[in-house]
């Protein structure tokens, strides 16, 4: 399957980003895969969860699904575009990156990369980034 990016996607992506900003995190709504996966979602169309989508709801649940799934790095290799080098990451792309101790999902967004987190997104260097994937699929 081929997804590309659709029209006008900075703009969809930047109001994403508007509406999420104070959002906290919270499981199966706003945590780090389906935050990645919403992003993905609005510059692609495509939604990569939604086999996922209400499947989990709790701590507990995402980690048995993350297990289930071979963990986050896992995931994001069998769910987003090809992994390229840190340096080569491009707006929209997703990023891996540990955060509080424990491995999580961000969206880059040029220097930096924002995931969820207690109070809203948060925003990471992308200097801590440890691995990238495209938001698109050849």
């Amino acid at each position: 399957m081929k997804t590309e990016r659709i029209h006008h996607w900075q703009s969809a992506l930047s109001k994403l980003v508007q509406e999420r900003w104070h959002q906290p995190f919270a499981w199966g709504v706003q945590d780090c895969f389906l935050w990645a996966a919403d992003c993905v979602l609005t510059v692609t169309g495509e939604d990569v969860a939604s086999t996922e989508r209400g499947a989990y709801n709790d701590a507990r649940s995402a980690a048995r699904l993350v297990e289930e799934l071979g963990g986050v790095a896992a995931i994001g290799a069998s769910r987003f575009g090809a992994e390229v080098p840190v340096a080569s990451a491009q707006v929209g792309d997703v990023v891996l990156v540990r955060f509080d101790g424990r491995d999580t999902l961000a969206v880059c967004m040029g220097m930096h990369a924002l995931g969820p987190g207690e109070l809203g997104l948060v925003s990471v260097s992308m200097d801590d980034a440890l691995k990238v994937w495209r938001c698109t699929k050849d």
